[in-house]
């Protein structure tokens, strides 16, 4: 399908790798345009034929992607962890190749879709907006097969265990729509063959111990997995941690303080000559000038005009001097005491969630935590003052090692249902989950692991519940973008061959058309008016008119059929 077809990747990452392997394996032409610094440590996972290329600067980005044979090439994937870098390629590509589409990494993928028409952007995805839901299931014990973007938000796909006292047990899939906004796509019994949900299974009820594959809303699916698993919702109304984050206003001041110190010093040196000092009288007279307003013992009255305007000027940067001082140490001393109240909110916490990194993923899986209305700590070695602004109003945001058992202690850890470690060192994240175990036998331990060789080992090894990686949960993703328009996604279940992508409406969709593809298999995750917000499938009000975009699933044959099918 692949076989000879070129794809260029701008930026090297772990998701690079992943997606260079992914798209090679298909038999593509993959060339991977980096920095000479970047991730050194990544570059001997690309292997021949592989090829890569070195750029030095922003500047070079146009002669990079000509070298790289972008024009003869299906797709360009800009998927460096900066965003700014990948704004650039896409500008670049536009002057290279206008007509080669563009998949995007971004952090705020919204922003970056607004640029879809200018910069031929095909699709635009956060790494850790579709990473994220695959770790709050995880903490709950269930896994996230998929997550798919629509408009603002996203439609993962999941697979739950119904345990014993699960609210969905005895409703019917039906049922499971209305009541939680959720679409059953295929249920298991046995724990063996997987059935596909058609008109005619809608109304068996569900029972404890089946397997079912569910599809919603981001918000509405991580509910229904959460009452799957018997957690409750933190007491006392709790307010929406808000998506926009606001931006740190950089300070100066150290910069103004190291300025001002430098015309003090220098200002010793000048009444030294002028007055004729020693440097001892000249530093305490410096001092006692900047300090007060006055001049020590020695007076400026018969000094030349220019020293007399200098020295008033050496009072008024001492003063500044002072303010700048004295606002650092409150500042020091605000931040301590902050620690100190984020402290003795965390040691009063039990039955919350622990998060260890407070990066990209860090930072969305607490937001998605706190939205859900469950109860979260987090623990950062040096937490980003963006995220942790936005956090400490909802949820205790910490400073501390993790891979120390004191500092878990800190957080409550003992008494903590879950720990999710999602930095990105793969070996603090495993000695995090090991101490969160030995202090807590009963938590459920995530960890976010990049070596598929750990991957696969650390469960049994090291008992830790769940190892993720964030670059893997999203490569799907950004490969689906790359190698088809429709950006399908082929969904790993057993015996079933299940496929799901985004829909856009040309011809308004009436109850007849649906009713045909439910009777295929086909269901609706979700859906939006046109530029409208996303809704469950339980809201989809017939007929939905043109412009308006729904996530199907389904079996393979059938959803190429219903996605093909615009009149």
């Amino acid at each position: 399908m692949l076989t000879n077809k070129r794809f260029v990747l701008w930026g090297l990452s772990r998701l690079t790798v992943r997606v260079a392997q992914a798209i090679m394996a298909g038999g593509a032409v993959v060339t991977v345009i980096c920095l000479p610094d970047d991730s050194v440590s990544l570059r001997p996972l690309l292997h021949p034929p592989i090829q890569l290329l070195d750029y030095d600067c922003a500047a070079q980005a146009v002669e990079v992607l000509r070298a790289a044979g972008l024009p003869e090439a299906t797709c360009l994937l800009a998927l460096s962890e900066t965003d700014l870098d990948n704004l650039r390629a896409a500008v670049a590509a536009r002057e290279v190749a206008p007509e080669v589409p563009v998949v995007l990494r971004a952090f705020d993928p919204a922003l970056a879709d607004q640029l879809e028409q200018g910069l031929n952007v095909r699709r635009a995805y956060s790494v850790s907006a579709l990473a994220a839901p695959a770790f709050v299931a995880a903490a709950c014990g269930d896994a996230v097969l998929e997550t798919l973007r629509l408009g603002d938000g996203e439609v993962p796909i999941c697979t739950l265990t119904l345990r014993p006292g699960s609210p969905l047990i005895g409703l019917s899939t039906r049922e499971i729509k209305s009541k939680f906004g959720c679409a059953v796509l295929a249920r298991s019994s046995d724990g063996g063959k997987w059935q596909s949900e058609n008109g005619e299974s809608a109304n068996v009820a569900l029972d404890a111990g089946e397997q079912v594959l569910v599809g919603g809303p981001r918000d509405d699916l991580l509910r229904t997995v959460i009452r799957n698993a018997g957690w409750r919702k933190s007491r006392g109304r709790k307010r929406r941690v808000s998506a926009k984050l606001t931006p740190r206003r950089s300070t100066r001041l150290p910069q103004f303080a190291a300025a001002l110190t430098a015309v003090l010093f220098a200002s010793i040196f000048v009444f030294a000559h002028t007055l004729h000092l020693r440097l001892v009288d000249a530093i305490y007279f410096v001092v006692t000038t900047a300090t007060t307003t006055g001049y020590g013992d020695i007076t400026l009255k018969d000094a030349p005009d220019w020293v007399k305007l200098f020295g008033c000027f050496v009072m008024l940067a001492g003063g500044a001097l002072l303010g700048i001082l004295f606002s650092l140490l409150a500042a020091a001393a605000t931040a301590e005491r902050l620690d100190e109240t984020m402290s003795r909110r965390a040691g009063r916490m039990s039955s919350h969630v622990v998060v260890v990194g407070l990066g990209n993923l860090g930072y969305r899986v607490t937001r998605q935590l706190l939205d859900l209305g469950l109860e979260a700590a987090v623990l950062d070695l040096a937490p980003r003052p963006r995220f942790a602004e936005t956090l400490r109003s909802q949820a205790p945001v910490l400073a501390g090692d993790a891979s120390l058992a004191d500092n878990l202690q800190r957080v409550s850890v003992e008494s903590a249902k879950a720990l999710i470690a999602c930095t990105n060192d793969d070996l603090a994240n495993i000695q995090t989950c090991l101490h969160a175990r030995r202090l807590n036998p009963t938590i459920t331990t995530v960890a976010r692991v990049f070596d598929e060789t750990l991957v696969a080992s650390l469960p049994r090894a090291f008992a830790i519940d769940q190892v993720l990686s964030a670059s893997h949960a999203a490569v799907s993703a950004f490969v689906g973008a790359a190698t088809d328009e429709q950006a399908l996604r082929s969904i790993p279940l057993g015996n079933l061959d299940l496929l799901a992508g985004r829909h856009l409406v040309e011809t308004a969709l009436t109850a007849e058309k649906l009713s045909i593809w439910r009777q295929e298999g086909v269901r609706v995750l979700a859906f939006r008016a046109k530029a409208g917000a996303v809704q469950p499938p339980s809201e989809l009000a017939l007929p939905l008119a043109s412009g308006g975009e729904l996530i199907l699933c389904g079996p393979s044959d059938a959803l190429r059929r219903a996605i093909g099918h615009n009149s």
